[in-house]
């Protein structure tokens, strides 16, 4: 199975994409992308790298409590970064270099929302993957205003409220 990230827009001290995996869209927020790392505040290199589905010693408790599963996706073998997931969260300060998921951004700040929903549909997807799982991640970043008149399809749709299915 293949995830597919694409990083759309700076805003403030993060980075704001799209992630999908056939069907499933959802909006990223990630640290700003450096050439050089910064601890904690810098978003992964662009590239592909295979995502294993495990527990986290950070995560599994409290999600469990939460009804999020105790499985949170882990992007292995990223240069230079290590403990790198895809969890909830809602601004960059939620990061720590991680990839968070969400059904909505603010377009007016660094901020995602329904990243709880998100999150379950996104386990939902890959908890039916036959096989390996793996993630490519590629720049394309400009400001919002910069490139709101030509967004991606999928961000698009998710922009004009068409739901999380893309058309074909």
């Amino acid at each position: 199975m293949e995830i597919t990230l694409r990083r759309h827009f700076a805003v403030d001290e993060a980075t704001i994409g799209t992630m999908t995996i056939g069907d499933f869209t959802c909006f990223t927020l990630e640290d700003v992308i450096r050439t050089e790392k910064v601890k904690s505040r810098t978003a992964i290199f662009a590239g592909t790298y295979p995502v294993i589905l495990c527990e986290s010693p950070r995560f599994s408790d409290s999600y469990a409590k939460k009804g999020l599963g105790r499985i949170v996706p882990l992007v292995d073998k990223v240069p230079q970064f290590s403990g790198i997931r895809i969890h909830v969260g809602n601004k960059a300060e939620h990061t720590d270099g991680c990839i968070l998921v969400g059904d909505s951004w603010d377009r007016k700040s660094a901020f995602i929302g329904g990243s709880a929903s998100a999150f379950k549909r996104l386990m939902k997807v890959l908890g039916t993957a036959k096989g390996g799982i793996r993630i490519l991640i590629s720049n394309d970043v400009g400001r919002p205003k910069d490139k709101m008149g030509h967004p991606p399809l999928p961000l698009y749709f998710m922009m004009r409220g068409g739901g999380m299915c893309v058309p074909a």
